[in-house]
C-alpha cells in the first residue's frame, strides 16, 4: 500500500529527481520545494514562487513523470502550490477513456497528467518537422479507415533530445483519444518498461505484464535508443509489438536515432520499427524558433507574463538553437530572472540570464572568418576560392550564397559589410541570402545541412 506521507512521497520524488537532473539545477529548483499534504489522490508541492512554478511545469514534465514510474507512484497526481496562493492542479488527460476501457488494463489512463499540455495543436511546425507533423496528423485523421499503400503503422520519429518528439507522440494519443474517448491508449517509456519488468521477473510471473499492454488500441513507446543493452526488455518489447502489429493496433515510437542505427538492438525488432514510415525532427531554423517563442506565450501559464519586447525574443532565438526545450527554457529563465528583481523583461535581463546560464558573455561575437572558413571546410571548397574566386558554378556560387546567409544569420553583419569581404554589391548579398532561404523551403536536405552547420558554428 502506497505512503499517506507527503514527506515520504516526495523523498521518493526527490530521489528519482536527482538522478536526472544536473545538480545545479536541483537545487535551484526542486531543493526549495516542500511537500505539504496528500489529498484526493494528489500530492500537493509547495514552490517558491510563480516562476518556479511555471519553470516545473513548463520544463520538467518529462523528468518528474520518470521519478513518479520508477518510485512506483505512477497514478500519483502532483499540485504545485504557490506559497499563500490556492493550489491549481495539473489537469490529468481525460477520465473518460479510462471509465470506457474494459478488462483489466490498467495502462488505458493515457498519458502522465504532467503532459497536459503536449498536443499537437501546439505543435509548431518548421521545414525540420514537417514530415513528422505531417505523420502524426495523418495518423490522427485515418484511424480506423481503410488501410493505404502508405503503412504508418508503426510512426518512427527520431530526432536529439528536446526537439519535440515525445510531444508530437503525446499529441497523436490525446488526438486519437479524442475521435474515439474508448480507445485504449497506453503511453510507455522504455527505461520505465524496464523497471516494471524487473519487478515482474523477480515475481516469476511476466506474462500479465505482457498481456495488459497486448490489450491497448494505441501504444506509444518513447526512447527505444535504450534498449540496446536490455536483453529480455527486448524480447518483451518484440512479443508486445508484434502481438499489435498483427492485430492493427497503431504503434508510435520515439528515438534519438532512426532504426538502423540503433546498436545492440535485435534485427527483427528493428525490421518491426521500419515496417510503417520513418520521420526525423531537426533543430528549428531562426524564423520558426521565433514562432515557437510566440506560441508559448499564448499559453494560459504565460498570462500573467508582462510583454516580452522583440529584440528579446530576437536574442533568445539566436542563443538557444539546439532545441525546443532549450529555447523555452531559456524564455522562462529570462522571465523568472525579471520576476526576481522586479523588473519587465528586457534585453539587459536576456543578457544576465544568458550569462548565468552559460558562463559566457551573451554579446561576444562570432567573427566572420570563422563563418567562412567553416562554411568552406563543410563544402569542401578551399578558403581563398570562396572568398576571392570569381566563378558561377555551383560548387563555388552555392557554398558563397551560404556563407553570406550564416554571416548575416549568426554575426547580424549588415549587408554592405558581407559584400566588402566577397567584393560584391550588398544587393548582391541581399539575392544570395533570399536564394538560400528559398531553398531551404523547398529542399529539406539542404535546410538540414545548413542548420546543421549554423548549429556546429555559433
Amino acid at each position: 500500500m502506497r505512503s499517506a506521507d507527503p514527506t515520504a512521497l516526495w523523498d521518493t520524488i526527490r530521489l528519482g529527481l536527482s538522478k536526472q537532473l544536473p545538480e545545479a539545477s536541483f537545487k535551484e529548483w526542486i531543493a526549495p520545494c516542500e511537500p505539504l499534504k496528500v489529498a484526493d489522490g494528489a500530492l500537493w508541492i509547495q514552490v517558491p514562487s510563480a516562476a518556479a512554478k511555471l519553470w516545473i511545469e513548463q520544463q520538467l514534465p518529462e523528468e518528474f513523470n520518470d521519478a513518479l514510474a520508477q518510485g512506483g507512484l505512477a497514478d500519483l497526481r502532483l499540485e504545485f502550490h504557490i506559497n499563500g496562493t490556492p493550489a491549481l492542479e495539473l489537469k490529468a488527460a481525460p477520465k473518460k477513456a479510462a471509465a470506457a476501457s474494459t478488462g483489466p488494463v490498467e495502462t488505458s489512463v493515457s498519458f502522465p497528467h504532467l503532459f497536459n499540455r503536449y498536443t499537437l495543436d501546439r505543435f509548431v511546425v518548421g521545414p525540420g518537422s514537417q514530415l513528422a507533423f505531417a505523420a502524426a496528423k495523418a495518423v490522427v485523421d485515418s484511424f480506423g479507415k481503410a488501410a493505404t499503400p502508405l503503412s504508418m503503422n508503426p510512426l518512427f520519429i527520431y530526432g536529439g533530445a528536446g526537439l519535440g518528439k515525445t510531444h508530437l507522440m503525446v499529441g497523436i494519443g490525446k488526438g486519437l483519444l479524442e475521435r474515439d474517448p474508448k480507445l485504449r491508449v497506453v503511453y510507455l517509456k522504455v527505461d520505465n518498461f524496464f523497471n516494471e519488468l524487473t519487478v515482474a521477473i523477480r515475481a516469476k510471473n511476466t506474462e500479465p505484464m505482457r498481456k495488459k499492454y497486448q490489450q491497448n488500441d494505441v501504444l506509444l513507446l518513447d526512447d527505444v535508443q535504450t534498449l540496446g543493452k536490455m536483453e529480455r526488455t527486448q524480447e518483451e518489447i518484440f512479443h508486445i509489438l508484434e502481438h499489435l502489429l498483427q492485430h492493427g493496433k497503431q504503434i508510435v515510437i520515439t528515438s534519438d536515432k532512426p532504426p538502423q542505427r540503433l546498436e545492440g538492438c535485435h534485427e527483427r525488432l528493428i525490421t518491426r520499427f521500419k515496417w510503417g514510415l520513418t520521420a526525423d525532427i531537426q533543430p528549428p531554423d531562426f524564423e520558426t524558433r521565433i514562432a515557437i517563442l510566440k506560441k508559448k506565450l499564448e499559453d494560459v501559464d504565460f498570462r500573467h507574463v508582462p510583454t516580452i519586447p522583440e529584440d528579446v525574443l530576437t536574442f533568445i532565438a539566436h542563443k538557444a538553437k539546439g532545441s525546443v526545450r532549450d529555447l523555452e527554457g531559456f524564455l522562462t529563465r529570462v522571465i523568472f530572472q525579471a520576476s526576481l528583481i522586479g523588473v519587465p523583461p528586457s534585453l539587459e535581463v536576456a543578457h544576465a540570464a544568458f550569462q548565468g546560464q552559460s558562463g559566457e558573455e551573451p554579446t561576444a561575437p562570432v567573427h566572420p572568418d570563422r563563418i567562412y572558413r567553416m562554411t568552406a571546410e563543410t563544402f569542401n571548397v578551399s578558403f581563398v576560392d570562396l572568398m576571392k574566386k570569381r566563378s558561377r558554378q555551383q560548387a563555388i556560387l552555392l557554398p558563397r550564397q551560404v556563407a553570406m546567409y550564416l554571416a548575416r544569420e549568426i554575426a547580424s553583419l549588415p549587408f554592405a559589410d558581407i559584400g566588402r569581404a566577397f567584393n560584391m554589391h550588398h544587393s548582391t548579398v541581399m539575392n544570395a541570402i533570399d536564394s538560400v532561404r528559398d531553398r531551404m523551403k523547398r529542399d529539406p536536405e539542404f535546410h538540414k545541412m545548413v542548420q546543421a552547420l549554423l548549429n556546429s558554428i555559433h
